[in-house]
């Protein structure tokens, strides 16, 4: 049975279930044999058969198209394999019409590329041929036929060899674009997936995913359902919103594992996204990442006694860098500092905290003396211009900068008038230094 004969087979099955509900497209297909064990049968069928099968066949895919997405109702204009056999429908009727006196529409157009292998022969080191075949082999055996006469491109033995051999059509296009755009979402997924693994919330916001899986999967896996080639369905593909029926989000794995990776990358530095909740005529922000408060929340201010010790692990590393004494030191803005810096540490990191800020000054003690000689008062910048470099509290803030760079910036700018200190503290420890650590 012919493409055009199961083409409108499938058409009547559509329009005789549209606006059905799965449900009751599931009793057509049960008393259409769906239900039925049917063993392999080995004997020819008759047409009456392929069309019970071909109805059977597609009255199970429907259902599991409707089951699977949650349609209400079935519409054949939000069924992307019904735009894909109209497509190909009209692309046979073109080559039928286009082709009346030229090569049999059934075949296809390949281009065969043939390369010297005999550098010292004066020939082309490439020559491209083009054949209509029902194989990617009979393409290639036409084009070595035609040119296997002595003096063609085949009749010297060995003298070319194939190594192309690739369908023209529009269709063999669109595949091959179908083909890489897959590639391309497999390295999304895995990627995404292997970068979380072990850094996943322990609880996310169930809702929060849902919405970024649905936005992730608008803008990268299916960000364009107008074009050609194979699309969700368009109900679920338009990148907008829409208050039409039948509001179901856009789902898919690799939007799943952008949206995890998200929530995952954010939670790392201390961030979270926020949502806009509405309590009468009032909106009010609310915390939505992945289970864990908001960073004003978590790291609130640090109890004294916090401060205090951490501080003094700054003064007394940042005397023995700089050789410099603690009378020379503003201890009220050094705790201010410290306190800031410490809202970036979260609670239950917050009573081993002096401990590892040790052990990263000492590691890394020749990056701390580099900044000292190159940015402090006695270095190459005017005296003030990286003033935060003179102070012993830098030493915690270069720790931050290194583990916590996008929650101390938000501190930061949340707690004082400019943004410029700690900027330039930051390029000084990130790029001035980074030789002596091989960074």
């Amino acid at each position: 049975m012919g493409f055009e004969r199961r083409f409108e087979a499938r058409k009547e099955i559509h329009r005789e279930v549209t606006g059905l509900t799965a449900e009751q497209i599931h009793e057509l297909w049960v008393a259409a044999g769906g239900l039925d064990n049917r063993e392999e049968q080995l004997l020819p069928l008759s047409t009456e058969d392929r069309l019970a099968t071909v109805r059977r066949n597609e009255l199970k895919r429907i259902w599991t198209l409707m089951t699977e997405d949650g349609w209400e109702t079935y519409s054949p204009e939000s069924d992307p394999d019904v735009h894909r056999w109209q497509q190909a429908q009209r692309e046979r009727q073109e080559r039928e019409s286009a082709a009346a006196a030229g090569p049999d529409p059934e075949l296809i157009r390949y281009r065969v590329v043939a390369q010297r292998t005999d550098p010292e022969h004066p020939g082309a080191v490439t020559l491209t041929h083009y054949a209509y075949a029902e194989s990617v082999e009979e393409a290639v055996a036409k084009v070595r036929q035609a040119h296997e006469k002595p003096g063609g491109v085949y009749g010297d033995q060995g003298l070319y060899r194939v190594v192309e051999a690739v369908e023209e059509s529009w269709d063999s296009k669109v595949r091959q674009q179908e083909e890489a755009r897959r590639r391309y979402l497999t390295t999304i997924l895995e990627n995404a997936t292997a970068t979380v693994r072990g850094r996943e919330l322990e609880d996310p916001d169930a809702d929060l995913v849902r919405r970024l899986d649905d936005f992730f999967t608008r803008a990268v896996v299916f960000p364009d359902p107008h074009t050609a080639g194979v699309h969700p369905r368009p109900h679920q593909a338009t990148f907008g919103w829409s208050s039409e029926q039948p509001h179901i989000e856009h789902a898919s794995d690799p939007g799943r594992a952008l949206a995890l990776f998200l929530l995952a990358y954010l939670d790392h530095y201390g961030l979270a996204l926020e949502t806009a909740v509405r309590t009468g005529d009032q909106s009010l922000p609310e915390p939505v990442g992945g289970g864990r408060p908001s960073p004003e929340a978590e790291g609130g201010e640090a109890p004294a006694e916090l401060v205090d010790l951490v501080l003094a692990v700054c003064e007394q590393h940042y005397a023995a860098v700089t050789g410099t004494s603690s009378e020379q030191w503003d201890k009220e803005l050094s705790r201010e500092v410290v306190g800031m810096a410490l809202r970036t540490v979260r609670l239950a990191d917050r009573e081993a905290y002096p401990q590892a800020l040790e052990a990263y000054l000492v590691e890394n003690r020749a990056r701390l003396e580099k900044l000292w000689r190159i940015y402090g008062p006695a270095g190459v910048f005017p005296q003030g211009v990286y003033h935060l470099v003179e102070m012993p509290e830098s030493f915690v803030l270069c720790e931050r900068i290194d583990h916590a760079p996008m929650w101390l910036r938000g501190v930061w700018g949340r707690e004082c008038e400019s943004d410029t200190p700690l900027e330039r503290l930051q390029e000084a420890w990130l790029h001035g230094t980074s030789e002596s650590d091989g960074r």
